[in-house]
């Protein structure tokens, strides 16, 4: 499928910082920063933290920005990868739609 990522790279640039390089098939480029990445994880506990009720007495920090990096991709049958980050994470799943859908370049943020 055109929209099926061709690769999938871990690049830290300095100039460029640190990213999830997607080549789609269409031709499109997308550079995801590891921070929203992680901070977007769409696994049920992440889920549950940013969508539960602001609790002032609820202490929850994750990684700061900047602290997090990638450790290995899992590929997860033919629609998606596994991330599994330097903080131990590992339980989110990153579909190819929804890592499509993140591409913050401005083509792909013009249509939503």
């Amino acid at each position: 499928m055109t929209r099926d990522p061709r690769s999938i790279k871990v690049r830290n640039i300095a100039v460029l910082g640190r990213q999830l390089a997607l080549a789609w098939g269409d031709g499109h480029e997308s550079y995801l920063p590891f921070d929203d990445l992680r901070r977007d994880c769409p696994c049920a506990l992440c889920r549950g933290h940013r969508e539960a009720e602001a609790n002032p007495l609820r202490v929850v920090s994750g990684p700061a920005a900047g602290e997090v990096g990638i450790r290995r991709l899992v590929p997860v049958g033919a629609y998606a990868v596994q991330i599994v980050w330097s903080d131990g994470h590992d339980t989110g799943i990153h579909s190819f739609e929804s890592l499509r859908e993140a591409c913050p370049c401005e083509a792909c943020r013009g249509g939503r």
